[in-house]
């Protein structure tokens, strides 16, 4: 069955509608008529079944018929901080990340970032990207969306991300003398929470690198070959979903 988004506060009961581009796609796109089975995710973890009762030109009435609390977040929980990346690599990023099982994306500027959108441009980019994750969820079966928080600075960055017992934080530098692969040595029991800290295409100064060690995070690299921008996060929340996570 389809999968659409429905808001919390738009359910009473049995009975909810649908508005905005995800009504726009049932209506216009799909055509769904009453009758029609589909499926809704509220982003918060449940999953409703539901038939649609009713189309009117700019809303979608549906009854539901049953409603279960999906446990498919990954545990621990991933947070991907990523540099800004130039043109639309970041928006590619979220999609895929979002399939991997990211649960939060963090945008940031450092020294050698290049694209530094500010004001309307960047509360676009960011809207954007938390429509991106949306569709992402619903294409590879997840319930719950990953949260996209506001673009901040690399330094007011490490010094709000939290530390103690149950985090590990990476922060991945192609200078960086640890092994990647070292990780699966260190000693997890208890995790809930990993931070993994991305460069920009031009990489992290050895200054940054400094701080990060100084707030907290482990130094390491992605082994011998020198992954682009828009390929490291990826290998990165790949390798640690499997040591750590779900895969």
């Amino acid at each position: 069955m389809r999968r659409f988004f429905i808001r919390k506060e738009d359910i009473t009961g049995n009975l909810g509608i649908i508005a905005g581009d995800e009504a726009r796609h049932m209506i216009q796109v799909l055509r769904l008529k009453p009758g029609a089975k589909i499926i809704l995710l509220d982003g918060q973890g449940t999953q409703y079944d539901a038939v649609i009762k009713g189309v009117q030109e700019k809303s979608v009435s549906v009854t539901l018929t049953d409603s279960h609390k999906e446990a498919d977040a990954s545990t621990p929980s991933v947070t991907l901080c990523q540099a800004f990346l130039k043109e639309k690599k970041m928006d590619d990023l979220v999609r895929h990340l979002t399939e991997l099982g990211m649960a939060a994306f963090q945008p940031f500027f450092s020294s050698r970032v290049v694209a530094r959108p500010k004001g309307d441009k960047l509360e676009k980019r960011e809207a954007r990207w938390n429509k991106i994750a949306g569709e992402a969820v619903k294409q590879c079966g997840r319930t719950t969306a990953p949260v996209i928080r506001p673009t901040t600075e690399l330094k007011a960055l490490l010094n709000e991300l939290p530390s103690g017992a149950g985090t590990l934080k990476l922060f991945f530098w192609e200078e960086a003398q640890v092994s990647f692969k070292e990780l699966e040595a260190l000693h997890t029991s208890g995790l809930t929470d990993i931070t993994l800290m991305i460069g920009p295409e031009g990489g992290f100064t050895p200054e940054e690198a400094e701080m990060a060690k100084d707030a907290g995070f482990l130094i390491a690299g992605l082994g011998t070959r020198i992954l682009r921008a828009e390929t490291a996060p990826l290998a990165a929340l790949a390798i640690v979903q499997f040591i750590f996570g779900d895969m």
